[in-house]
């Protein structure tokens, strides 16, 4: 082997090196999200199955009043109460009438106010700081400013919004509001609250269906391991 086929090799092998780490840890986190799927899909199960209390085992309140048959799928703490905010109204434009001087230098203005006002835009706040709770009836909210339930009977859709945001649109009238929580639990919180919403409106088999969907996705998505160098290199 000369020398410019050595230079070549020893590239070819920095080269297949770089992508077996890379490969390496696209499977380690595949493998993790199979895992997570896996366990949803478990957790459905049991739902169906009706044998839920093997799956949750925590009993406590959280500070709220749970009803007799009510009990708790996830309790988010340090999490933000969201609502939309409209910023203050803005008015353009100017007087309309004439002015004529009185005395001092002192002018009267007669006529109309012209002119629009502008609304101010809505933008999603946080506005309080507390803990929600996902119960299998409602998600609750408490915090030092506010306190807020949304029942899964009373919803009309549930939004994930990016940076781990989750919006209710309720039918009774009033702006979609939420709770925050974060990117790192986001797949968590998510999952117990679309669980909890199939538990409480009886569509765990619609779901189910759903996460299979999901499942047969991801494995159509596992990491193809990069091809061995060749004895030709």
């Amino acid at each position: 082997m000369g020398m410019f086929d050595s230079m070549k090799r020893r590239k070819a092998e920095r080269t297949l090196a770089a992508n077996n780490a890379r490969y390496a840890a696209e499977l380690e986190r595949w493998n993790a999200n199979t895992a997570s799927l896996t366990e949803m899909i478990e957790i459905v199960d049991a739902g169906i199955a009706g044998t839920l209390d093997s799956v949750f085992t925590d009993r406590s309140d959280y500070g709220f009043m749970l009803k007799a048959d009510e009990f708790p799928i996830g309790a988010v703490q340090q999490c933000g109460y969201i609502e939309l905010v409209r910023a203050p109204s803005q008015h353009t434009g100017g007087y309309g009438g004439v002015s004529f001087p009185i005395f001092g230098g002192i002018r009267l203005n007669t006529g109309r106010f012209g002119g629009q006002t502008i609304p101010g835009a809505e933008t999603m706040n946080m506005t309080d700081q507390g803990t929600a709770l996902i119960t299998n009836e409602r998600v609750m909210f408490q915090g030092s400013l506010r306190t807020h339930e949304w029942k899964f009977s009373k919803m009309m859709g549930m939004s994930h919004l990016p940076g781990g945001i989750t919006t209710f649109a309720m039918t009774s009238a009033g702006k979609p509001a939420g709770f925050g929580y974060g990117d790192d639990v986001a797949p968590l919180v998510q999952f117990r609250l679309e669980f909890a919403a199939a538990l409480a409106l009886g569509t765990l088999d619609r779901f189910r269906g759903e996460l299979m969907v999901e499942k047969d996705k991801h494995e159509a998505e596992k990491p193809i391991p990069p091809a061995p160098l060749t004895s030709a290199g």
